[in-house]
């Protein structure tokens, strides 16, 4: 003997009421899942972003420092060279090589 079916669960009404159903159970699964990954994603990238800024800014805040160092020591090459101190002596001083560098002719005006 043939299982007795529902009313209305044959046909195409049938049909599209079990792919409802079948979308829903699917869309529920699909937001659940996505929920999770966000939070998962979340945590990494908080992290991420907390590490890097651990470890990154010291690195910055020196880059900075040393630029600072350099153009303070560039001043003091252009009023010690118009004294008459060549580029050998602020060598011996202990002056970065930045600061003693001299830009080519070319590009002075």
């Amino acid at each position: 003997m043939a299982p007795k079916r529902k009313e209305g669960s044959g046909g195409l009404k049938g049909f599209f009421t079990r792919a409802g159903k079948s979308f829903m159970t699917g869309g529920l699964f699909a937001r659940d899942q996505s929920v999770w990954m966000a939070e998962k994603l979340a945590k990494i990238g908080f992290i991420v972003a907390t590490t890097s800024i651990v470890v990154f800014m010291p690195l910055v805040f020196e880059i900075a420092r040393e630029g600072q160092m350099v153009e303070t020591e560039k001043l003091e090459v252009a009023a010690l060279r118009d004294e008459g101190y060549s580029d050998n002596q602020f060598r011996e001083m202990g002056y970065a090589e930045a600061a003693i560098a001299r830009a080519p002719a070319v590009l002075k005006k």
